[in-house]
């Protein structure tokens, strides 16, 4: 009787402490944009109607990707979402990832349900209720491999641009037809041959020839033997000034105070306890993104901005325009298309029909920005959130999960060429042409600067011993 007592007296309490609180649970159309880790699902365009233009055909495409969503890791990267700046400025490793998440999440679960079971907190009912439900179960071999909400996140990416493009892609696979590449990760590789699924189906699976991934690949992960900015950027606390200072910032702590005054907390959480429940929230939204995460009713839709932008500002220095040598070093994949492009447009070729590269979302925004795309007129800063608004660099939108950018040659009347790019399966306008659709001219002008300076050894300044 005292056990019945004491559950009906915790119920009681949570539904008098959530009686004027929204559900996060009801809310019909949640803020899902969660920086990095944002799924595919809510980014992808499902119009599916065949790319045409007037007087043209397709004649190539050149696809350049980021693997599809994968499971948390445990391996720190250096710069990166793991490491901390302390106040001496040195680099001090949080916790990994993947241990932090299945370690530390079900005891705060636990916390936070206490707090409301005592009358503390600020969640509904029914969140409360969902996260008393919550479990993680990620075991240590999944560690960064391609979750299953990736594998269709890559098929159907090729099975829309195979209803898009159907003259270069809806037809039986031949050798020669394709090229693939993929780094050495299985999240990019794997995500490549789900990829060609999507295109040719189960079916023809083995009749397709992949290659030997390349260790450090220049073409498609050439950050990882560039000295300069591994020096500069990457191992300089220098790039993460911006980053440090917002996080040390009002925005940032008043989103900690909230998120746990709303967990019930009377003693504030640190920030990066609020952070790894941000994680939690955003992957359980990018693995199970059909259902609800209880973690993100931890956060209001402007807290979610704000730990949005700490993302934003991070990678804007490693990854964009805040360092030169970042964009500068993606010259290789540039010169690719181009080369490419140039075997059709001069009639040396007119194979491969398609060309497919998956890497990851460093290259993806070092390779945006070498483009010259979602540059900024206002730099953002530490200091500036209130005006980023309407912001372009948004790595929500450009460093999701299974971006992906797509240039399309098009054959046109009187043996003129035209060019189209489409990032995440959208037309987008390219720096440089005077309308969505290039011509061909204006293509080759705004790569041939690119390609007389393409020297990735001597704009990194390596050492000989990668010459």
């Amino acid at each position: 009787m005292f056990a019945v007592k004491v559950a009906v007296v915790a119920v009681l309490a949570i539904v008098c402490v959530s009686a004027e609180t929204s559900c996060y649970a009801d809310i019909a159309n949640p803020n899902l944009y969660f920086a990095t880790k944002t799924s595919y699902k809510f980014i992808k365009n499902t119009n599916i109607d065949e790319i045409t233009l007037p007087g043209c055909e397709a004649v190539q495409m050149w696809l350049f990707s980021r693997h599809g969503t994968r499971y948390p890791r445990n391996d720190p990267e250096p710069g990166g979402e793991d490491f901390r700046q302390t106040a001496d400025g040195n680099i001090q490793s949080r916790e990994m990832e993947l241990d932090a998440l299945t370690q530390q999440m079900p005891i705060l679960r636990d916390a936070v349900v206490q707090n409301h079971e005592s009358g503390r907190g600020e969640l509904c009912a029914e969140d409360v209720q969902n996260l008393r439900g919550w479990t993680i179960d990620i075991p240590p071999e999944l560690e960064e491999k391609l979750a299953p909400a990736g594998e269709e996140e890559m098929h159907d990416i090729g099975d829309r641009y195979t209803a898009r493009l159907p003259g270069l892609l809806d037809h039986s696979y031949k050798d020669g037809d394709y090229t693939f590449r993929f780094t050495t990760a299985s999240r990019a590789e794997k995500s490549c041959h789900h990829f060609a699924k999507g295109v040719w189906g189960n079916s023809e699976e083995d009749t397709i020839v992949y290659p030997e991934p390349i260790e450090n690949d220049p073409l498609i992960r050439f950050y990882k033997v560039c000295t300069k900015w591994t020096n500069e950027v990457d191992n300089n606390t220098a790039s993460r000034v911006e980053w440090q200072k917002f996080i040390d910032g009002p925005e940032v702590a008043a989103t900690v105070a909230a998120v746990s005054k709303r967990l019930g907390f009377v003693v504030p959480l640190s920030y990066d306890q609020v952070s790894l429940t941000y994680t939690m929230c955003r992957y359980d939204k990018a693995l199970y993104y059909g259902q609800l995460s209880p973690w993100c009713a931890a956060f209001s839709n402007s807290d979610l901005l704000v730990l949005e932008y700490v993302d934003d500002l991070l990678y804007y220095y490693k990854d964009g325009y805040g360092f030169e040598i970042n964009w500068m070093q993606a010259c290789n994949p540039v010169v690719d298309v181009a080369n490419y492009f140039n075997s059709i447009v001069t009639g040396a070729t007119n194979k491969p029909y398609g060309i497919f590269y998956f890497s990851h979302s460093g290259a993806m925004a070092k390779l945006l920005a070498r483009w010259g795309l979602y540059n900024d007129t206002i730099v953002p800063t530490a200091s500036n959130f209130a005006f980023q608004s309407g912001r372009q660099w948004s790595t929500s939108r450009m460093q999701n999960f299974g971006v992906n950018m797509v240039f399309v040659l098009f054959r046109c009347e009187l043996n003129t060429y035209k060019v189209q790019l489409y990032v995440n399966e959208r037309l987008t306008h390219l720096p440089g042409c005077a309308q969505d659709t290039c011509l061909f001219s204006e293509f080759a002008a705004i790569v041939k600067p690119i390609i007389e300076t393409c020297d990735l050894d001597a704009i990194c300044e390596n050492p000989p011993a990668y010459f």
